[in-house]
């Protein structure tokens, strides 16, 4: 029974690592972005991320079963009120939204760098491949998880490997100190919109979990994996480019130009990885958003499906790291009063357990 206990908070934590990664997260432009450019600073923030993304975890778990709130919309309306419900129930939707954009405009811009490929086709491709999975099953994105994840820590590992293998200390140290001269205020920012908003992104699938394992110990063991494996996978991806400054900031998928300088083989295993997690990430956010707009109006939830697909299609024509720096930081600034709202609410009904 305990063996089993393990192996289903493992696979909630695993659950809860292919949740948060994505097209920003494995491309490496996220970390880039929010941590990487900051060097120090940003190296102290990221370890700090795993003790955030684990203490959220457990706190959604810890609420969805004491209110028995096990969707995103059942879960703000009956933590925020209807006022505020409605607000972030909108944001949210929003966001899924943009999300899919910023997916198809991944996979755009690994066509263009790598495939030598004008985007446009690596958009319709992503898009076709969603709609393919969305129209028919979810099963197959049940069972990703347990691939990809896996799949993409491998990958990041031998990446990080190799680009140790080939870097020094010295340019480690001297990349680090030289990359970000400014105050720590931008980087706590950052740091605080990155976990913010991938918290706000999990929320549906977090709080759905709970239905289903009724036992909040497993859940708590499966935020901490998951949390500390966000960590561990982002500061392997933060110390590669970290030794590939400055060249790294040219380039849209980061990872790509540095598996490039591994030779053909490591190349393409990366860019297969990096590409299916686009994917994966882009069809949970069609689904859920479609999921979400046909139970509130009276179109057919395939029909919702292919108009999500299609209206996002011209959204990722936008440059991949122009969206991620723009809309990443605005999404965690919103999210940011949520997420209080979370923690909050957390503190309370642990207090009145406490006083019961």
């Amino acid at each position: 029974m305990k063996n089993k206990s393990k192996g289903l908070s493992g696979q909630v934590g695993a659950v809860y690592i292919g949740t948060v990664i994505g097209a920003g997260f494995a491309s490496g432009q996220e970390i880039l972005q929010f941590f990487s450019s900051f060097g120090t600073i940003g190296i102290v923030t990221l370890l700090l991320s795993g003790f955030i993304f684990s203490i959220l975890g457990y706190a959604i778990f810890y609420i969805s079963l004491h209110q028995k709130t096990y969707n995103y919309k059942d879960f703000i309306y009956k933590l925020c009120g209807r006022k505020l419900g409605m607000f972030y129930d909108g944001f949210i939707t929003v966001f899924l939204f943009l999300g899919a954009g910023i997916m198809f405009s991944g996979s755009g811009a690994i066509f263009k760098e790598n495939l030598h490929m004008k985007p446009i086709i690596g958009i319709v491709v992503i898009a076709a491949f969603t709609l393919l999975v969305v129209l028919k099953s979810l099963d197959g994105i049940l069972k990703a998880n347990s691939f990809i994840v896996p799949t993409l820590t491998t990958v990041i590992i031998i990446v990080l490997v190799k680009t140790l293998m080939g870097g020094t200390v010295d340019n480690f140290a001297h990349n680090v100190n030289a990359v970000y001269t400014g105050d720590a205020v931008k980087p706590i920012f950052y740091f605080l919109f990155y976990c913010s908003y991938n918290t706000v992104l999990s929320l549906g699938v977090l709080s759905g979990l709970a239905e289903n394992i009724k036992d909040i110990k497993i859940l708590k063991k499966g935020a901490i994996i998951g949390g500390i494996g966000l960590m561990v996978l982002s500061m392997f991806l933060n110390i590669c480019l970290l030794l590939n400054m400055p060249g790294v900031f040219d380039y849209s998928v980061p990872m790509l130009i540095i598996a490039k300088k591994m030779g053909h083989i490591a190349l393409q295993a990366v860019t297969v990885c990096v590409w299916f997690e686009i994917l994966s990430t882009a069809i949970a956010n069609v689904f859920s958003l479609s999921m979400r707009l046909s139970k509130k109006g009276g179109m057919s939830y395939k029909l919702i499906c292919i108009i999500v697909t299609l209206a996002s299609m011209p959204l990722a024509l936008i440059d991949f790291k122009r969206l991620i720096a723009f809309f990443y930081p605005l999404f965690g600034a919103l999210s940011i009063m949520l997420i209080l709202y979370i923690l909050c609410h957390f503190i309370y009904l642990k207090g009145k357990q406490y006083r019961i």
